[in-house]
């Protein structure tokens, strides 16, 4: 299914578990398929999650309902303190960057980058790194800040302010071609989010967390215990069937 047919079944959709389901299809169809493109640099996403929102059918606590996350499909939207879209950014590493998803004005929606692959092959994993590693080759375009800026860690990221600035509110969403496309697509693992509260365990639990690649060393994601065991489980794998598939994943 195409992404613009995914997200219009998701407008409509009024069931939890279809719009879950939809939502996993929305980061699989992203991460197959499209790259994040600004000031002439491409990332490639291999690490997602989605947060949305809509009242009364599906009311995520965990979704910030920034007004950059309603009805601004295809822009970034890096993430802030309060609902308007000219509230603070947030500070130190809990700063990070997702794209906004929703068409329309009746829910927010905004997938977390959470790891990603650069158009020169590097591979970065964690949701500030993702944006740190981008602000530091859009800086070294805009000379807003002194490159030394970006080699040690900052008690807070007012002074980004202004390169932040620089990728909001464009169209950055782009189909990919195969013959470009840096990413390995062994496998696509769906598991819960990262580092979430308390404050509603059927949300928490969830598996909006979408996955691409594998769970050898050099894919330094977050908790992949987590992602095979929910891999083993979706896919009836057991026993010696089990064993080899992990030996693949970790090879």
């Amino acid at each position: 299914m195409e992404l613009a047919e995914i997200l219009h079944r998701l407008s409509a959709a009024q069931a939890p578990k279809e719009i879950e389901r939809l939502l996993q299809q929305t980061t699989i169809a992203l991460l197959s398929h499209y790259k994040v493109s600004t000031h002439g640099l491409s990332l490639y996403p291999i690490e997602l999650e989605s947060y949305f929102f809509k009242q009364a059918i599906y009311e995520d606590p965990y979704v910030h309902s920034n007004a950059l996350q309603m009805n601004h499909f295809g822009e970034l939207y890096v993430h802030r303190r309060g609902k308007e879209a000219d509230s603070p950014y947030k500070m130190d590493n809990r700063v990070c960057v997702g794209i906004s998803l929703s068409t329309d004005n009746t829910y927010y929606y905004s997938a977390l980058i959470r790891s990603a692959v650069f158009s020169d092959g590097t591979m970065v994993f964690g949701p500030n790194n993702v944006l740190m590693h981008l602000m530091r080759r859009v800086n070294a375009q805009e000379h807003l800040l002194a490159p030394s800026f970006f080699d040690t860690r900052h008690a807070g990221t007012f002074l980004l302010g202004g390169l932040f600035h620089t990728i909001e509110g464009r169209k950055v969403l782009q189909p990919v071609t195969a013959a470009e496309d840096p990413r390995d697509k062994t496998c696509i693992f769906c598991s819960s989010r990262v580092g979430l509260g308390d404050e509603s365990l059927s949300f928490r639990d969830a598996h909006l967390r979408t996955v691409i690649g594998k769970l050898s060393k050099e894919y330094a994601f977050k908790e992949k215990t987590l992602l095979l065991n929910n891999y083993l489980q979706t896919h009836h794998l057991t026993g010696e069937e089990a064993q080899k598939e992990m030996k693949k994943l970790r090879a």
